[in-house]
C-alpha cells in the first residue's frame, strides 16, 4: 500500500508541475505576440527626417499665418477707434500695406530644394563634384574630408537637397535611406510646376 501511495502522490505532483509549466509557456508566447504587435504598430509610424522637417516647417509656417492673422485683425480692431473712416477704400489700402509685408519675407525664405540622384558606385569625388555642380555644397574638398573622418558611406539613390546646406547636412542626407523612384518624380514635378 505505500508503494501506491508514494507513486500517486508523485503521479499528482508531475501533473500539477506540467499544468503550472504549460500556463507559464502560454502566457511568454502571449506576451511576445503583444511585443509583437507593439513593433508593428511603431514601425508604421516612423518618419524619414525629410518627412519630419517637412511637418515642422508646416507647423511652423501655421503659426506664423496664425500670429500675423492675429496681428493684422488687433490693427485692423484699433484702426477705426482712432481714426474714422469716411470710405471703404482707404481700410482696403491698409490691409494691402499690412499683408504685403508678411508675403515679401516668406518670399524671400523660399528655400531651393534639388532631388538628385547619386548612382551606384560613382565615389566620393564624383559625388562631391555633383553636389557642388548643383549649388547644394560650396566646397567639395571639405565635404570630401568630412566623410572620410564620420567613416560613413555614401548610399546610392535618390536624394532631396536644400541649396546651399551644410556640409553636416549633406553628410545626414546623403548617409540616409534614399528616397524612392515615385517620390523623387513627385517631387521633382511639384518643383517644375
Amino acid at each position: 500500500m505505500l508503494k501506491n501511495r508514494i507513486f500517486l502522490i508523485g503521479l499528482g505532483l508531475g501533473i500539477m508541475i506540467g499544468a503550472l509549466l504549460f500556463q507559464l509557456m502560454l502566457s511568454g508566447e502571449q506576451s511576445r505576440e503583444k511585443l509583437a504587435e507593439r513593433d508593428n504598430e511603431t514601425t508604421d509610424k516612423l518618419y524619414t527626417q525629410i518627412e519630419v522637417d517637412a511637418l515642422l516647417k508646416a507647423e511652423r509656417d501655421s503659426i506664423e499665418l496664425d500670429q500675423d492673422v492675429g496681428s493684422e485683425a488687433s490693427k485692423q480692431e484699433t484702426q477705426p477707434a482712432v481714426t474714422p473712416v469716411p470710405s471703404a477704400e482707404p481700410p482696403n489700402k491698409v490691409e494691402e500695406t499690412a499683408e504685403s509685408p508678411t508675403v515679401v519675407p516668406e518670399n524671400e525664405k523660399a528655400v531651393i530644394n534639388h532631388v538628385i540622384r547619386i548612382k551606384a558606385g560613382i565615389g566620393l569625388s564624383k559625388t562631391a563634384e555633383l553636389l557642388t555642380s548643383n549649388h547644394i555644397i560650396d566646397d567639395g574638398a571639405a565635404f570630401i574630408a568630412e566623410m572620410k573622418k564620420s567613416k560613413k558611406l555614401v548610399r546610392a539613390g535618390y536624394f532631396l537637397f536644400h541649396e546651399d546646406s551644410t556640409i553636416e547636412q549633406v553628410i545626414t542626407v546623403v548617409t540616409s535611406q534614399p528616397l524612392t523612384e515615385e517620390q523623387a518624380a513627385a517631387l521633382s514635378s511639384a518643383k517644375n510646376s
